[in-house]
């Protein structure tokens, strides 16, 4: 269950927790600030404003599972409710964090951190001026005639090898 909800969570964006919440990711888009381009960021949020998942949430998990929808349905309850019904309780939700639970108080530890992925970077004008740069490498030319007269060749001596042996 819990992959199916990961994977569902990496193609929405959002995943609909009824009782405990819906987890969205927010992003926040790169930005130039005094020559540098300030990295964008990203971060898994849960919002306690709990809403009902969608059919088509269903309709994935159900394919995910290899069952009915009224079957995903059901044991997707069953799986919140678990945790919803626990007085102390965690729920690692793969690499993205967990959940925990502490009587009716339920708070999101994050572990997916952008910043590991995304760096700021910083412009500056080069100090040195690399000679070797500027010469050009001289470079061996062979025309399209020969290489076409090669393959020509090629294919008759191919051509003629087939037809007598």
């Amino acid at each position: 269950m819990i992959n199916s909800l990961i994977q569902y969570f990496i193609k929405n964006g959002h995943l609909d927790m009824p009782g405990i919440g819906t987890l969205k990711l927010y992003r926040e888009e790169a930005f130039w600030e005094n020559n540098i381009l300030v990295a964008p960021k990203e971060k898994i949020v849960l919002d306690p404003i709990s809403n009902k998942p969608s059919k088509s949430f269903f309709i994935f998990l159900a394919d995910d599972l290899g069952v009915s929808i009224e079957q995903a349905n059901l044991q997707f309850e069953s799986f919140i409710n678990q945790f919803v019904t626990q007085t102390i309780a965690s729920l690692t939700i793969g690499n993205l964090g967990t959940l925990h639970k502490n009587a009716s108080q339920i708070s999101w530890n994050n572990l997916y951190n952008s910043e590991y992925y995304f760096k700021n970077i910083a412009l500056s004008l080069a100090d040195t001026i690399d000679n070797n740069a500027n010469e050009f490498a001289v470079e061996k030319k062979v025309s399209w005639w020969v290489w076409a007269i090669v393959i020509t060749i090629t294919s008759l001596a191919l051509i003629f090898y087939k037809l007598f042996m």
